[in-house]
């Protein structure tokens, strides 16, 4: 089968971000059941007017995926934007996703068509919700499968405090716009089990949870009493820079006063970090590490893992990570819930909000034979039900029977 897996013109590692290493983990997945993959990356940046396709690939975005795909090709997109007209305003009201997404147009459409006939394309793959337009809405008779990462209306609501008439006009012209994609492509697949739900419920065809998988390794023990606090993830991120933002506006001067040497190590790129936030990392007690690609490097076993997100949104795709390293997961409820393999006082610790949070995280800090408990369950979740051999059986059968 002549797979074309289309993404973003973007870095796909297990390390890089949650985007990438949903990248990495669907591809590697289709690599393995034996597909021939062609690597279609789109390039949404592309100002010419004129869509094409072309060799011109970004090789250093490829390094650790050279083994998952046959060819690879760079697709840059035309945008088509419209003027104001009887025509905008038809689509405003009955073409919504040619109102919101001008790359929607006849010239992407017949490139992106004409490229699936050269390669002989069977299934396209479309990760994210762009792709997933871009192939849904072209003339394309091939099968389409959508790989949900999380839903745009929703984080729309949470990004901005303040939101204008214009703006809640825009969420939901992109709320039916998503409505109407899940249900226009063959399937779906998410790698959030309540997501994976809610596909379902809102009408997709088909729909698949597959967690995000990660390479195995052997994770740095640490059975001394020393251990750090640990928020992985860059601000570019809503999810990363908002819960972080709580966490040290809610839990971190409670936890400093009861625990006076604790340490917070904040891992990710702090580009996108808000004035406010840069403000509070200026801590003496916050370690800010920057990006770290190799994070064998800085996440050790037993310390403690926060992910201070207050919502159901997406994917938390650093949770299986923290269970690869051995480490204590402490999460909302909310942001865990993404996950049913994630189980309260088994392999993680759950708080129905950030006031239990600090109580907790105080709690696990003094108490090293819980860590361990923790830590060492959190492992073998981790070897049961998120690498590659644990899922791609029921990948392929999902596959085939489409």
């Amino acid at each position: 089968m002549n797979i074309l897996f289309l993404v973003n013109n973007t870095k796909i590692s297990p390390n890089a971000n949650g985007g990438a290493s949903v990248y990495y983990s669907h591809l590697e997945l289709l690599s393995k059941i034996g597909y021939t993959v062609h690597l279609l990356l789109v390039d949404w940046k592309y100002e010419s007017g004129q869509a094409k396709i072309s060799e011109k690939v970004e090789t250093d975005y490829l390094t650790e995926v050279s083994d998952f795909y046959n060819s690879v090709a760079l697709f840059e997109v035309a945008y088509e934007v419209p003027k104001a007209s009887i025509k905008h305003l038809y689509n405003a009201v009955f073409a919504p996703e040619m109102f919101e997404y001008h790359f929607i147009n006849a010239q992407n459409s017949s490139l992106l068509d004409k490229y699936c006939t050269e390669k002989q394309i069977d299934v396209i793959w479309a990760e994210w919700r762009w792709t997933a337009l871009l192939a849904a809405y072209s003339s394309t008779k091939i099968p389409v499968i959508y790989a949900h990462h999380d839903w745009e209306y929703k984080l729309g609501k949470l990004r901005k405090k303040n939101q204008n008439l214009k703006h809640k006009f825009h969420v939901y012209q992109k709320k039916r716009v998503e409505m109407d994609l899940i249900r226009k492509v063959n399937a779906c697949v998410s790698a959030s089990y309540t997501e994976t739900d809610e596909l379902k419920t809102f009408g997709a065809n088909k729909a698949l949870y597959i967690p995000l998988t990660y390479p195995q390794v052997t994770p740095h023990k640490n059975y001394t009493e020393a251990v750090s606090i640990v928020h992985l993830g860059g601000m570019g991120t809503t999810a990363n820079r908002i819960g972080l933002e709580r966490f040290l506006e809610v839990c971190w001067q409670t936890i400093k006063e009861k625990i006076p040497n604790c340490k917070l190590k904040v891992i990710g790129n702090l580009k996108y970090a808000s004035k406010e936030l840069e403000e509070r990392l200026n801590d003496a007690q916050i370690e800010c590490l920057g990006f770290v690609e190799d994070l064998h490097t800085v996440l050790t076993s037993y310390d403690i893992h926060i992910i201070p997100w207050e919502y159901n949104t997406g994917t938390r795709t650093r949770i299986p990570l923290v269970f690869k390293y051995a480490q204590v997961l402490v999460s909302t409820k909310a942001a865990a819930s993404c996950y049913p393999e994630v189980v309260h006082e088994e392999n993680s610790i759950l708080s129905n909000d950030l006031t239990q949070m600090t109580d907790q995280i105080i709690d696990l800090y003094s108490n090293k034979e819980k860590r361990i408990f923790i830590g060492d369950n959190a492992q073998q979740t981790f070897l049961n039900n998120f690498t590659v051999e644990q899922q791609i059986k029921k990948l392929q059968s999902f596959l085939t029977h489409l």
